[in-house]
């Protein structure tokens, strides 16, 4: 077992937590790899699935929610931001609003998949209104989606990764 393994088998729910709550924050952490590599652990024996799940679910809603209540508090002043440190910071804020205003809340369940999306989704859903609690289902269950997902590719390809 390499180094990396053994580190991710004694400290992997931490890790998990950490850099999924990272990554929702805005910074650009690759996270998806640590997910499948909890997968492939997981089909070993050496780390708990739903542990996994469960740490990922619990950083995306953390982070996500501090971005909704940002939107909500401070609005067009954090999409500015984000769109500022954005690749195309001219187009940013109107295509964002473009596409929450055509997908509504149904755009949160894919929004963890799309680079970006998934940080100025929250922000736009707490500038357009939308209710706490539905909010929090919603990106709750995009959650589940999201790491459900990788962690599950991660245990069906685990000789893959290993």
């Amino acid at each position: 077992m390499t180094d990396t393994t053994q580190f991710l088998v004694n400290h992997g729910a931490p890790l998990v937590f950490a850099a999924v709550f990272v990554e929702q924050m805005g910074l650009p952490l690759p996270v998806e790899p640590l997910l499948l590599a909890a997968g492939a652990l997981s089909a070993t024996g050496k780390f708990s699935p739903l542990l996994g799940l469960g740490m990922t679910v619990l950083a995306c809603l953390i982070a996500d929610t501090i971005w909704f209540y940002l939107g909500r508090y401070r609005g067009h002043r954090v999409l500015s931001l984000l769109c500022r440190i954005s690749l195309e910071p001219d187009s940013c804020v109107r295509r964002t609003q473009n596409a929450f205003t055509r997908y509504g809340l149904h755009g949160l369940l894919v929004a963890k998949f799309v680079p970006g999306l998934s940080t100025v989704a929250p922000p736009l859903a707490g500038m357009s209104g939308v209710k706490a609690g539905r909010f929090l289902l919603v990106d709750g269950l995009g959650s589940v989606l999201y790491g459900s997902t990788f962690i599950y590719l991660g245990y069906l390809f685990s000789n893959q990764i290993q």
